[in-house]
């Protein structure tokens, strides 16, 4: 068994980290060309629901009782998981496409929520400044591979100018080109670089149409008439839908970028997803690629995948009272950066651009 280094709760409140050394190590990860990965958690702070959120929403829309959704809500409402759920209860295929419908109407509305407030100028974007910092010093053509339906990456690159792809065409009559999926374009007037959105799980613009094709609707209010949505719940859902398109394309993509990286940037991301981490966990631990974490609480499958047998070139950020949370090879149980609030997104930024930490 690997060596277990003790919680922050036991750790010594004594700092040896200064915020000057804590950007440095920040910064010198950050010039590596990384790759932003995105989970629930970054979207969080925007008023997007995490997944125990969305269960309790889930769980109060849908109340006719469709076949199956008694035993799979007391389920639910039991473990309070809705993955494990989706595991547990085998929902019947018209159930399942109830519970799909139902969750793009929850996540699009709040989606809607936020683009709303960006389009007022209503609240600060931490995303789109990250964008904006790895375009101007690491690369021009940004990869972002993200397990979140919304279009909180689309709207960051939009931010700053950049060109972004999704595998979708432009214009309003959209349709998924498989080709164009991850494809560099050249410099056009107008873009600051391009940003290049691998969603695995599915968008709340991609919908399936009564001809089995792949469209896009910019925006959409509500799911458009003889179509189903194109986002892939927890569970079952997950492994019926990953062989069609878009999401083979999509997901091949993000395995060749995931496999080139040289630098791993993750926004809130808790490592439960069988499609994104074991390329990743694997080349941290076995290539020695540097991994970023800045996030609010670490999972214990975060905890389970690195701090055991900690790799060599890593720099984790976690909330703590007052603090944050700090791990890295030097400091692999943890060490608490007093009076600094870094595991936030808006605060990361401050460190790496080199300005004063807020307290």
């Amino acid at each position: 068994m690997g060596k277990t280094f003790p919680s922050h709760t036991a750790l010594a409140t004594e700092t040896h980290l200064s915020y000057e050394d804590l950007a440095k190590k920040a910064q010198h990860f950050l010039a590596e060309r990384p790759v932003v990965v995105l989970g629930s958690g970054a979207t969080i702070p925007h008023g997007l629901p995490s997944m125990p959120v969305l269960a309790e929403m889930l769980l109060a829309a849908i109340d006719d009782s469709p076949p199956g959704w008694a035993d799979f809500s007391a389920r639910l409402e039991q473990t309070k998981d809705l993955e494990q759920a989706l595991h547990d209860v085998a929902l019947p295929t018209e159930t399942v496409e109830i519970l799909v419908a139902a969750t793009w109407e929850i996540v699009s509305a709040k989606d809607v929520e936020f683009h709303d407030q960006l389009l007022a100028g209503a609240m600060p974007f931490p995303l789109a400044d990250l964008f904006r910092y790895l375009l101007g010093t690491a690369d021009a053509h940004l990869r972002v591979v993200t397990t979140n339906y919304d279009r909180s990456a689309e709207y960051a690159a939009n931010c700053v100018g950049a060109y972004v792809s999704t595998g979708i065409t432009a214009g309003w009559l959209q349709r998924f080109v498989p080709a164009s999926v991850n494809v560099e374009r050249p410099p056009a007037p107008g873009y600051e670089g391009q940003v290049s959105v691998l969603k695995v799980h599915g968008s709340l613009d991609w919908f399936r149409d009564a001809t089995d094709d792949v469209i896009g609707v910019p925006l959409a209010r509500a799911i458009p008439r003889n179509t189903t949505p194109l986002v892939v719940t927890p569970g079952v859902t997950k492994y019926r839908e990953v062989h069609k398109d878009p999401f083979r394309t999509v997901m091949t993509a993000a395995d060749a970028v995931l496999r080139g990286a040289s630098c791993y940037v993750c926004v809130g991301y808790g490592f439960n997803d069988e499609h994104v981490q074991p390329i990743l966990v694997n080349r941290v631990l076995k290539s020695d690629v540097p991994l970023v974490l800045v996030t609010k609480k670490l999972t214990e499958l975060t905890r389970k995948a690195f701090l055991t047998n900690p790799p060599k070139r890593f720099l984790f950020l976690e909330e703590a009272e007052g603090a944050t949370m700090v791990y890295d090879p030097e400091y692999p149980g943890g060490i608490r950066v007093e009076g600094t609030s870094v595991w936030k997104l808006d605060d990361f930024m401050r460190l790496i651009k080199g300005e004063k930490a807020t307290y």
